[in-house]
């Protein structure tokens, strides 16, 4: 009779499990087609630098700063924050993040990524 209910709850949890697997394997897959529509957006946009940290992808493009976030469900025109270059007036670093004109924050999670960008953005703010 134990045999039998140790049995029984050991199907249950391997059923549980598997539940648990195709849930994560199918928010992975979700959010990987969400990364392609953000990057495909970017591409379109002419954006030739661009870096995911945080959360948002952050892109220097030809005419612009563009910041997108990523969210469950993408709508990169809702998600998009642009920022034309010469509306920078400002831009300075502050513990992991980018400040610009005392209002827009763009947030890294490394030093090399923050450092990287901002020189980047300098360079475009420069020309």
């Amino acid at each position: 009779m134990y045999y039998i209910i140790f049995k029984g709850i050991k199907m249950i949890f391997i059923g549980f499990f598997l539940l648990i697997v195709v849930v994560v394997i199918s928010l992975n897959l979700y959010n990987h087609s969400n990364l392609d529509k953000i990057e495909d957006y970017l591409n379109k946009s002419n954006c030739l630098t661009y870096t995911y940290s945080k959360g948002s992808y952050k892109a220097l493009c030809e005419d612009n700063l563009i910041e997108v976030s990523n969210s469950f469900t993408v709508d990169v025109e809702k998600n998009s924050k642009i920022t034309k270059y010469e509306e920078i007036k400002d831009i300075k670093i502050k513990d992991l993040k980018i400040i610009i004109n005392n209002e827009h924050i763009l947030e890294f999670k490394h030093d090399e990524d923050v450092n990287s960008f901002y020189k980047k953005l300098e360079e475009k703010l420069n020309k």
